[in-house]
């Protein structure tokens, strides 16, 4: 039984139904679609051997589960529509005021910090998630849908190709212009697709940086524990690569967690 959490990057700085929303009744907007077909996911012993002799003797990554992700294997996904970015306090805030569901820990009396709309929603469990997704018509994404929409068929590293660059996502490698607001305030994280270069093969943005985000996948062997995908602003580019790996506690919840919702094909037969 695995029994720690894959390390976290702190930094030190000062049921539910749809009640008749706007929200259930969106159809495909603001998502965008991804073929069905098969894709490579995972990494190969090569690529693994690689980011453990950069990583691998690190503290922060002693835990780090290299090998799990291999082998690379070609994997078949229905198709369906992922949300082109993650979900934000507006979206979240329309959600729990249509159904009463307990607002974030960090927002203040119900209400996320001003000027933060289009920022990803963060201290959110798996559970908060799931009941978000429910009540929109949608629900979170499998590890493999995922890591599909982020990298797209070619077995690719990163989002825009296998060559790291701090320029183009929003993590603590990247230019001080994507962190500084995050650094000095925890509960807000970056606002959405301020990285332009941060834009996967189906135009899904934000997959390699700005914060992690639950899935719907159990980790393996360890049911109470979800894989958690993509870096936030305060990983390394290690987290940012598509095939990485993270297991939460599913009840937990994070200044660096987020999420985004996927939605299935309402007539899959006819494509």
């Amino acid at each position: 039984m695995r029994s720690k959490i894959f390390p976290v990057l702190l930094v030190a700085c000062a049921a539910v139904t749809a009640h008749g929303s706007s929200a259930a009744r969106k159809g495909h907007e603001d998502m965008v679609f991804v073929p069905g077909g098969y894709f490579l996911m995972g990494s190969d012993v090569g690529e693994v051997d690689k980011v453990k002799r950069e990583f691998g003797s690190r503290d922060l990554y002693k835990d780090y589960p290299f090998d799990e992700e291999t082998p690379k294997r070609r994997v078949y996904i229905k198709p369906f529509y992922i949300d082109r970015h993650e979900v934000t306090n507006r979206e979240y805030a329309e959600f729990v005021h249509a159904t009463g569901w307990a607002a974030p820990s960090s927002w203040q009396g119900g209400k996320y910090p001003a000027g933060k709309d289009d920022y990803p929603v963060l201290y959110v469990s798996q559970k908060d998630a799931e009941a978000y997704a429910r009540w929109a018509g949608k629900r979170l994404p499998t590890e493999a849908e995922w890591e599909k929409a982020a990298r797209g068929v070619d077995g690719r590293v990163y989002p825009w190709g296998n060559e790291f660059d701090p320029y183009k996502s929003a993590t603590a490698d990247s230019d001080i212009r994507y962190i500084y607001g995050a650094l000095c305030s925890i509960g807000s994280a970056n606002r959405i697709e301020i990285a332009e270069g941060d834009v996967s093969p189906y135009g899904v943005r934000d997959m390699a940086g700005n914060v992690r985000e639950w899935t719907a996948s159990a980790a393996p062997g360890e049911p109470s524990m979800a894989v958690v995908k993509g870096a936030s602003w305060v990983d390394l580019s290690i987290t940012a690569r598509a095939a990485s790996r993270a297991y939460v506690p599913k009840n937990s919840r994070s200044h660096i967690i987020g999420f985004r919702c996927v939605k299935d094909l309402d007539d899959e037969p006819g494509l």
